[in-house]
């Protein structure tokens, strides 16, 4: 099994049937809205193989990649980050996973990678990042 979808939830919305939701809040220490990540998971061969953050409202979606539109920051006057991902070939992401800490320097579960962007980016809250594990 695999990763083959992501998308943000949104205040108390329920977490779509065999869907996982992330239990941390992206918006921590910030104010703003409650939004949480949540992954559904199925065979590799429709796996996302990356997932890239676009910071600012008007940066492009990169070529095969899907945007989720919801600003991470939404309601906390952060700058504008938006998640993205890829199904193109690479290594199948298994797991996903967010850390948060007063410490920029947070370090990823164990055999978790952590994608280098803080996700409070501007917003004055804890420094939070979403990490995976292939």
């Amino acid at each position: 099994m695999a990763v083959t979808n992501l998308t943000v939830l949104q205040g108390d919305q329920a977490t779509p049937p065999g869907w996982t939701k992330i239990p941390k809040d992206l918006n921590e220490g910030a104010g703003g809205e409650y939004l949480y990540f949540a992954y559904e998971e199925g065979p590799a061969d429709r796996a996302i193989t990356d997932v890239y953050f676009l910071l600012g409202e008007n940066q492009p979606t990169p070529k095969d990649y899907e945007k989720i539109d919801v600003d991470l920051n939404k309601g906390a006057r952060g700058e504008y980050i938006y998640a993205t991902f890829t199904r193109k070939e690479g290594t199948p992401i298994q797991e996903l996973a967010v850390v948060s800490s007063d410490d920029p320097s947070i370090n990823p579960p164990d055999r978790f990678k952590r994608i280098d962007v803080d996700l409070n980016k501007g917003a004055k809250g804890k420094y939070i990042f979403l990490c995976y594990r292939t």
